[in-house]
């Protein structure tokens, strides 16, 4: 496995896009959590139903109405970009699953009472709500990363044959032939998620 350059190159352009769709979903996510729950304006009870859709549909659907809409509308550049920008809705709305409630059980109290001794708004909710969203934050950051790490449908639709993810050269292999290197990147793959998940718990229990 680690002499073949097809599964090296696929795992560093599967760590570089989960990495990206990680971080930018974790801030698009949290920001839209932050004003669904913070701010009370018309239609939001809508607004949040369908930040969440994605997730209700399966992900071969999504992935061919996607190359349906970039063949039509060829706003994205295809390849990295392209598979960024599907991961993220997708991405987004796990974030938001995640931080919705626990923005919720946020005591807001805690927080007026720093804007009294003279924070600012910012500042207080810097200083005193971020460090108790930080579980919440690790683990929505977390499931979104393993998400677009595995994803296979929008990678073998919207992907290019130069920055191929892992998904996509495994499924290739095994098209091909059943080489035992398959099930050795498999079982690497499931150990990265058991230990990122492992991980969270840890972190959340402390």
């Amino acid at each position: 496995m680690l002499a073949d350059a097809r599964y090296l190159n696929g795992f560093f352009v599967s760590l570089k896009l989960g990495g990206t769709v990680a971080a930018l979903s974790l801030l698009i996510g949290t920001a839209a959590a932050v004003a669904l729950t913070r701010f009370s304006f018309p239609g939001r009870a809508f607004i949040e139903a369908l930040f969440l859709s994605p997730l209700v549909l399966p992900g071969l659907v999504l992935a061919v109405a996607l190359t349906l809409f970039f063949a039509a509308n060829p706003v994205v550049p295809p390849g990295m970009p392209r598979l960024i920008v599907s991961h993220l809705l997708v991405g987004v709305p796990l974030v938001l699953r995640v931080m919705l409630p626990v923005l919720r059980r946020v005591d807001r109290s805690i927080e007026e009472a720093a804007q009294n001794l003279g924070a600012s708004p910012f500042l207080a909710f810097i200083l005193v709500t971020l460090p108790f969203l930080r579980p919440g934050l690790f683990a929505a950051l977390a499931l979104a990363f393993i998400f677009s790490f595995d994803e296979v449908e929008m990678a073998l639709f919207l992907g290019s044959a130069r920055d191929a993810p892992l998904t996509v050269v495994l499924y290739g292999a095994a098209q091909m032939q059943m080489d035992p290197t398959v099930a050795a990147v498999s079982s690497l793959l499931i150990l990265l998620a058991l230990l990122m998940m492992v991980a969270q718990q840890l972190y959340a229990q402390r």
